[in-house]
């Protein structure tokens, strides 16, 4: 029988961006019964988007997000039987500020390849299009959304940023966007710089990266969407 793999498969950032996956793609998903995902309705969604002829009802799911764990139990048991499993991302690449690194780490301890598919991050995306330091940096996660923590961390990443000439990076949830752009203009030097991409690959995708003196001249509105934060205090 063929040796059983880990599939870690990527998904679209924006709404009708298919286009951002790679054909190949559908041949992965086609060949797989039994995924690991994050929502079970969104990637029932997904995968009749790669192709219209699976049929979701023979395929099985586990739930993988931070509110389930306990199904990484059974995929030990599932990979050492030779079944495949695909683990699907809700958005952009899995375990890029993603969970399943744990589903990973089984595989590995189990001798199972690992196989990482090309798609969409929007880490990456958000650094590539700010014209910032794409030699060092660091991605952050979501910053403390209460005070003083948020006005103090703000203040340490720009330190950070200039003395290691880093970029850094970091989300917020999209309701809170413009509440924390306000709080970065308050807490920042004016020659310091910050892009902001949101939309990433889709529609409406709209990418701005200036000065903060340039964003207090004139603010952007991205309240509600989807959006990469990048800080940079460093030499261009």
């Amino acid at each position: 029988m063929t040796q059983a793999k880990l599939h870690l498969i990527p998904n679209i950032l924006a709404e009708n961006a298919s286009h951002s996956i790679p054909n190949y793609i559908k041949d992965v998903v086609s060949a797989l019964d039994v995924f690991y995902v994050e929502e079970i309705r969104s990637a029932r969604r997904f995968l009749k988007m790669m192709n219209k002829e699976i049929v979701i009802d023979n395929l099985q799911f586990h739930l993988l997000n931070e509110h389930h764990r306990e199904s990484l139990s059974l995929a030990k048991g599932i990979l050492q039987q030779r079944i495949s499993i695909g683990f699907l991302s809700e958005a952009g690449c899995p375990n890029i500020a993603d969970p399943g690194q744990e589903l990973a780490a089984i595989a590995h301890s189990i001798g199972i390849q690992v196989i990482p598919h090309i798609g969409p991050n929007s880490i990456l995306l958000a650094l590539m299009a700010s014209g910032f330091n794409g030699q060092q940096f660091q991605f952050l996660g979501y910053l403390p959304n209460k005070q003083p923590f948020l006005s103090q961390k703000i203040k340490e990443l720009e330190q950070e940023s200039k003395v290691k000439n880093c970029s850094q990076i970091f989300i917020e949830t999209p309701y809170r966007n413009d509440q924390l752009i306000a709080e970065i203009i308050k807490n920042t030097n004016q020659n310091t710089r910050l892009c902001v991409a949101s939309n990433l690959t889709g529609e409406e995708e709209l990418i701005v990266s200036r000065t903060i003196k340039e964003w207090k001249e004139n603010p952007i509105s991205f309240h509600k969407k989807p959006a990469v934060f990048v800080l940079f205090a460093g030499q261009l």
